[in-house]
Order: C-alpha cells, then structure tokens, then sequence
C-alpha cells in the first residue's frame, strides 16, 4: 500500500485501485486485503502468491479481472515454445473455457474445469511459463469472482485443492 500510493501516487486515471499484479505479466492479482504484506519471497510465498521479478502493474476500478485472467493465458498460448503439451494446449483451451465462462454457458462447470486446467499447468508444465500462467488466472478467479460472472459468496471447494499455493491465492 505505501509503495503504490506512498511512491507510485496511485492510478494515474486517479480512480480507486481495484488489483495490483506483482511479478510481471504471470504474476497475481493482489486484492486490497492483501496490500500491506511486505513485498518479500517469503511472505508472498505464504499467501500463495510470487514476487518474481518484483514489478508491479497497478489496476484501477475499471479493470476487467476476467478479462485479464484471459490475457494471461492468451499471452502463454503466444509465448509457448510447445515443447510440453499442458502449456501448448492447456492454455490455448484456458482461453477458450474463459470464452465460455463469459459468455455464460455452462458456467459452474467451466470454472471447475478451468481450476483442473490450471492445476495441470501449474504441476505439468516444464518451465516457468506454463507453471506461472495459474497465478494470474487463479487470483483473479479467486479474488475478483463478480468478474467472472460469479457471486462473491460462491467458493468453490477446488480453490484450496493445490498445494503449491497459486490456487490458494
């Protein structure tokens, strides 16, 4: 919180800030509860959350966490060198089941199936690019479910099921 509105000045559309994603294009989405864990590996890590190369993307308001989520699965399935199939796959399918959670069409199942996805690529992919691609999308799942057409009090059991924290966050 001091660092984005302390030294960053906040939104430069001066809208309240929604998220802020940390570590780069694959990192996650941090919502406002989370603000004032120090940004450090271990605490992060203890949120389920990563620092990577510790940059921060401030999101007002007006961001589409949905939206996001897809473009971080829309920027894997670019960025694959389709050595490993859950990343040349999974993620071009990951886009598609977010098509379909938007448009609404089967909803409640292409949530759980987009949480198995990621699972598959967070413990399947080879390297960081298809291991990290869940952060995003997950985070913004997780934490921004109204995005996604859900409601707020609609926890899905899967959230907690991984045990390297992306899912957690």
């Amino acid at each position: 919180r001091e660092l984005v509105y302390g030294f960053g000045g906040g939104t430069r559309s001066g809208r309240p800030i929604k998220a802020i994603q940390v570590g780069g294009p694959l990192g996650a989405y941090v919502p406002p509860a989370l603000w004032d864990i120090p940004l450090d590996y271990e605490a992060y890590a203890a949120q389920g959350l990563v620092v990577g190369h510790g940059g921060l993307v401030v999101h007002d308001d007006s961001a589409d966490m949905a939206q996001l989520a897809r473009y971080a699965m829309e920027f894997c399935a670019l960025e694959s060198c389709g050595k490993c199939t859950p990343c040349r796959i999974g993620s071009t399918r990951g886009v598609e089941v977010i098509d379909r959670i938007a448009a609404n069409r089967n909803r409640a199942q292409q949530v759980v199936l987009l949480r198995d996805l990621c699972d598959t690529l967070l413990h399947g992919s080879l390297c960081a690019m298809g291991g990290m691609t869940p952060y995003p999308v997950l985070s913004a799942l997780n934490h921004y479910p109204e995005d996604f057409g859900l409601a707020p009090a609609e926890p899905d059991a899967s959230q907690t099921r991984s045990t390297h924290g992306a899912t957690a966050a």
